[in-house]
């Protein structure tokens, strides 16, 4: 049987969500949904690489009467940086999109839109067309900061998971 090493999973699972990342990047308001197939594929194939690998890391690295609690952490901090992560790259889209409209006259139709008081395609094409623009514009530098932490994280599972630190690995090599 061939045994990948996890660091190979992990870092090959987070650098394909990266190039799914980028797949989906520079789409425009022309586009069609069609248009994030490939990257919603090569992303929920790194996802799946990923997500085996990282929980058996969590509690691969401790002592088996401490596995429940490395568990625990593991999904303690995986929720803690989901949330973290869609506020952060909530704020970057909401400002790229508060950005792109500053100026148009459109910026105060916006806040109304994004809090359901208007809706936006009734009559108002113009202000459809400027608002789907800086909404795909905000779209694409979330995309393109998302893929960077993704092969950031590739790069850091390749270098810093170590087969050594595993208990049993540890427990197996002779002192």
């Amino acid at each position: 049987s061939v045994h990948v090493p996890v660091r190979f999973l992990l870092g090959g699972g987070l650098g394909l969500v990266g190039v799914a990342l980028l797949l989906m990047h520079g789409i425009t308001p022309s586009s069609h949904w069609t248009t994030l197939l490939a990257g919603f594929t090569i992303g929920g194939i790194g996802i799946g690489l990923v997500n085996p690998p990282l929980a058996s890391t969590a509690v691969g690295v401790v002592p088996r009467e401490q596995g429940g609690m490395a568990s625990g952490i593991n999904n303690t901090f995986r929720q803690v940086g989901i949330a973290t992560g869609i506020a952060a790259l909530g704020a970057i889209f909401q400002d790229k999109i508060h950005s792109e409209l500053a100026g148009t006259g459109a910026a105060s139709l916006a806040k109304a839109a994004a809090a359901g008081q208007i809706q936006v395609g009734r009559g108002r094409p113009d202000v459809t067309q400027l608002l789907r623009g800086a909404f795909i514009s905000g779209l694409n530098e979330i995309l393109l900061i998302a893929a960077i932490v993704a092969f950031v994280g590739a790069v850091l599972a390749v270098l810093l998971v170590r087969q050594k630190d595993f208990y049993a690995a540890a427990a197996a090599t002779p002192g």
